[in-house]
């Protein structure tokens, strides 16, 4: 199955990608993506996922907080976005 992941902020800026298709097993949960972008783009990606507060992800637009959690299945054709807090003054 096919994944449609998005990056916006620090994350867009340590990946160099703005967008990205992963290919994944049926069944896989978000945690697993998170694991499979963690070994493509390194120790760095993984720091940034576990420790930037108020992290957003959205799989298909809403938060995955409300469909699991971490533990939120994925299906072939979703799209999660990966979306830090912007902060300006």
């Amino acid at each position: 199955m096919n994944v449609e992941v998005l990056f916006f902020g620090q994350l867009r800026e340590l990946t160099a990608v703005r967008q990205t298709t992963v290919g994944m097993n049926d069944g896989t949960r978000l945690v697993d993506l998170i694991e499979h972008l963690g070994e493509e783009y390194g120790d760095a990606f993984r720091h940034e996922v576990n420790t930037i507060r108020r992290l957003q992800i959205l799989i298909n637009g809403q938060q995955h907080t409300f469909l699991g959690g971490i533990e939120a299945s994925l299906k072939d054709g979703d799209t999660v976005v990966f979306l830090p807090p912007i902060f300006g003054g």
